[in-house]
This record gives structure tokens, sequence and C-alpha cells, in this order.
């Protein structure tokens, strides 16, 4: 008789383990997973890009200059937005040429308006002037390379100018034809 207690003891046990990874299993797939609800975040911040200031000295019809190029952000130039929805102030790039006395030779600020005439509109809308480096003398003139693309950091869309000061101090700029090595075609026109 006192194995009858300890084996219904051993049951009930039993029975109360197989109930219960019963109603483990059930609750498991009875329940119903809901990801957490994803909240948009609108991004208020107009970004801007870093300032830069650059400084060379060049040689060019026997004398000595000194070419500056300053860029840095325009609050007076509309805000563009990206692609992405992100806002950017415009950038202005001063250059400035001047002789070895000191005296001015050049000096100009460009903004993307001023290559309205090679982009269309909608692409210069939600792009800015990027940058403008020293590429180079010749009789006829001091040559720049120019840009105008998207401010993301990370982007790598942009359409390359070739900007001249004369001698005489006209500006011209044209698209720049960029020459891909191994490419059967020379002077592709870049729009990267």
């Amino acid at each position: 008789m006192k194995k009858t207690p300890v084996l219904l003891t051993v049951l009930m046990a039993a029975a109360i383990m197989i109930s219960c990874e019963k109603e483990k299993k059930n609750t498991i797939h009875n329940n119903i997973i809901v990801p957490p609800r994803q909240e948009v975040v609108v991004d208020t911040i107009i970004h801007q890009m870093n300032p830069i200031d650059q400084t060379d000295q060049v040689k060019w019809l026997g004398s000595t200059y000194r070419v500056s190029v300053n860029r840095h952000t325009s609050d007076s130039l509309s805000v563009v937005t990206d692609n992405n929805g992100k806002r950017y102030r415009n950038n202005v790039i001063k250059l400035k040429i001047s002789r070895a006395d000191g005296s001015v030779f050049f000096e100009k600020s460009f903004s993307k308006s001023m290559f309205a005439g090679h982009v269309d509109e909608n692409y210069l809308s939600k792009n800015v002037i990027l940058g403008m480096v020293f590429n180079g003398v010749d009789a006829n003139g001091m040559h720049f390379l120019g840009s105008v693309g998207s401010p993301d950091e990370l982007s790598e869309d942009y359409i390359p100018f070739d900007v001249t000061v004369s001698r005489m101090g006209d500006v011209n700029i044209e698209r720049a034809r960029i020459d891909v090595p191994g490419d059967s075609v020379a002077g592709i026109e870049a729009t990267v």
C-alpha cells in the first residue's frame, strides 16, 4: 500500500509536466509577434559642406602669381534638397589671383548658377558647386577644374568643368572632357 501513494504522486507529476508542455506549445503557436512601430524622423537640419582654403604659387608668363581658392557656404543663396531629402546650404567659390607685388589680377566669386548653361535645371536645383582646383597654365590662361554635384560626402555624383581665366581676365567655362585609361573613345563627357 505504501507504493500506491508514491506511484500516484509520480503519475500526477508526469501528467502535470505533459500538460504544461502542451500548454507551452500552444502558447508559442498562438502568440502573434508584432514588430515595434518604426517612427519616421524628419531631418530638419540644414547641412553644409566644410569650408576650404587653398593657396598655390604659380609661374605664368615669366611672373609668379598667388592663386587662392576659398569655398564657403552662403546664407543668401537658396537651400537645396538632394535626392535623399537632405537639405544643404549652397556653396560659393571665391577665386583670387594676385601678382608678385600683391596687386590683384583677377577676383571673382563663383556660384552654381554660373554653370547653368552647361547643366539642366533639374540637376542644378538639387546640387551645389563643390570646388575648384588649379589645373595648369598655358599662353592662353590659367586653367582650373571646377565641379557641380551632390553635397553628400558619400556621393560620387558630380559634373566636372574646365574654367579658364584668360590673360585679359575673362572667364570661359566648358564641360570637362575626361580621358579614361584603356577606353577606346578618348574625350568622353563625364557625368559621373
